[in-house]
């Protein structure tokens, strides 16, 4: 019996599941405005660092392949790129430290104390969220998302930050897919990271240029009335989602994912087609 088929205990009734709905609904807002807040905060040099460390600095100015690379800049800016010992979220609470009993304290708190990892869907609650593991640590929690509570599906994998709030997790919206395993796969890649040393404190720069590379981003789209599909990756007031369904056919994406990029402006800055420049040598 493969270790994700195994059972995972009772899960808590409606009315607990209600109650978390409405504490993540309640601090949600926030925690975007928060966001919006903390990213106008960056300065340029911030903003530089973070995405020279992406591969995304190209001659001085910051090239995306797609739109939905900017939440990811702006949330790597925000948790990992320090000035004087501190990132952002340590800056505010130094200049604008709000009321200790507040939810953006709360909000604030989470933020601080996020986790950047590799997590598994084990299985979907409908109108909540989803059961996840982080294949890390092992450990298992209530990730609260409407929309990966209508789209989300056992055995997807994908990279995130986390949010813990004590009974549930949330994400904070930058999230880059791995792919749908099935139980083998997925016992394989749990002995794979359990055999690894893990450290919460590594910056996770190295991981997300690797998936952007490998064309990640383009699992992920912006939709804007289609909340059955939508997860809570929020960026700019628009709500992203993953397409994992689309990620079992690996092969034909790839080729796809290849084309496109021949005929799209070289990365490196220089204005010519990426199959006439970097891609030629």
């Amino acid at each position: 019996m493969g270790l994700f088929s195994i059972s995972k205990g009772a899960s808590p009734q409606t009315a607990t599941f209600k109650e978390l709905v409405a504490q993540y609904k309640r601090l949600r807002p926030v925690r975007m405005r928060l966001n919006d807040l903390l990213a106008g905060r960056l300065s340029k040099e911030q903003i530089d660092a973070g995405a020279k460390r992406l591969g995304m600095l190209r001659r001085g100015m910051i090239v995306f392949n797609s739109e939905s690379e900017m939440p990811v800049l702006a949330d790597y800016c925000i948790y990992e790129v320090y000035q004087q010992g501190r990132n952002a979220i340590e800056q505010y609470l130094c200049e604008c430290p709000p009321d200790p009993d507040s939810v953006e304290m709360t909000c604030l708190r989470a933020m601080q104390h996020s986790t950047y990892t590799t997590v598994a869907i084990m299985s979907v609650e409908p109108g909540v969220g989803c059961r996840i593991r982080d294949m890390f640590t092992e450990e298992e929690h209530l990730l609260v998302d409407m929309g990966l509570a209508q789209s989300g599906e056992a055995g997807a994998v994908f990279v995130t930050r986390l949010l813990d709030f004590g009974d549930f997790v949330t994400t904070t919206g930058a999230a880059l897919p791995m792919g749908v395993l099935n139980d083998e796969q997925l016992d394989d890649m749990q002995q794979t990271f359990h055999a690894a040393a893990y450290d919460a404190d590594t910056d996770p720069g190295h991981l997300i240029r690797g998936f952007l590379e490998h064309g990640a981003a383009e699992c992920i789209r912006y939709a804007g009335t289609e909340p059955q599909h939508l997860s809570e990756a929020e960026s700019g007031g628009k709500t992203l989602f993953v397409e994992t369904p689309a990620l079992r056919q690996q092969t034909p994406r790839k080729r796809r994912a290849a084309k496109a990029l021949s005929n799209r402006r070289c990365r490196c800055g220089s204005g010519k087609m990426f199959k006439n420049c970097c891609g030629n040598r």
